[in-house]
């Protein structure tokens, strides 16, 4: 594949992705697709990065993944633009952000993924092209039943085993998400933590078996790191969002092997599923 590269980034108007879409574009010379639910907040955001650096390639693509038609008609909007290179699943929610229950997490986190990747994958390159999940380090942590030293969600261990299999299935993980849902999560923030934690987490093994399905694309999720952000506004995260796209450029551009459906950490080192291994520690290997 020749010519400059194409990336559509989904939640790219503020916070990590606004800050992923400026480094790719000014910094990699990528063609970036900024993808922004809100059209008003995506212009600004691409005139931010326009400004700063005017010869920079930038197209708003106004998009919310937690709708089939507003997914559908952007890739139908794009269809001429293929091949891209990847297709980066930034947006989410949860956390912080008034309003949000844990419907609106599932549904923008995992199936707002699910919906943007099926939608374009027919514009993807074929072969070597790259599928970018934004996870989380408490995906490991709902994986592995522990945050803090203390269990995360009701759902017993024994049913969240699919989440750390390269053999798991679609219907596994709604299974899970089903179960979850059907134990209400816990009590107040704990059941806050447990929805976001649980959607990264199945956000994650969902990546796997898209993995498994598409043996000729490069497949890949990772944790940006704590990140200030508005999810994580009054959670004490310190690092910008300048600092949260290490692991996102290394799953984009960066070389990764016999990668199938792995996890990467903040400093974009391959990770486990269940448990959260912390910056600088050796490179997970199994």
């Amino acid at each position: 594949m020749t010519g400059q590269l194409k990336v559509l980034v989904t939640g790219g108007n503020a916070g990590i992705g606004l800050a992923l879409c400026k480094q790719l574009a000014t910094e990699n010379n990528i063609h970036v697709f900024l993808g922004s639910r809100d059209e008003e907040r995506g212009k600004e955001a691409v005139n931010s990065i326009l400004q700063a650096a005017p010869d920079a390639k930038v197209t708003l693509v106004v998009i919310d993944v937690a709708s089939t038609a507003s997914v559908q008609a952007a890739a139908a909007s794009l269809a001429d633009e293929k091949p891209f290179h990847a297709i980066v699943n930034n947006a989410g929610v949860g956390l912080a952000q008034v309003g949000v229950t844990a419907d609106d997490i599932l549904n923008v986190n995992v199936y707002g993924a699910k919906r943007v990747n099926e939608a374009f994958l027919p514009l993807l390159n074929p072969e070597g092209g790259r599928l970018v999940g934004t996870s989380s380090g408490v995906a490991s942590s709902y994986a592995g039943n522990s945050f803090q030293g203390k269990p995360m969600g009701l759902l017993p261990s024994a049913e969240r085993a699919p989440l750390q299999s390269s053999d798991v299935t679609w219907a596994q993980l709604e299974q899970i998400m089903a179960r979850e849902k059907e134990l209400g999560y816990g009590e107040g923030q704990a059941a806050a933590y447990a929805a976001y934690g649980l959607s990264k987490a199945v956000l994650t093994a969902y990546y796997m078996s898209l993995a498994r399905e598409h043996p000729r694309l490069v497949v890949s999720t990772c944790s940006p790191g704590f990140i200030a952000t508005a999810m994580t506004a009054g959670f004490g995260a310190s690092l910008q969002p300048e600092q949260g796209t290490v692991s996102l450029k290394k799953c984009i551009l960066g070389h990764l092997g016999a990668c199938k459906g792995w996890y990467y950490g903040s400093d974009g080192l391959r990770s486990p599923l269940n448990y959260m291994r912390n910056p600088g520690e050796p490179e997970y290997q199994g």
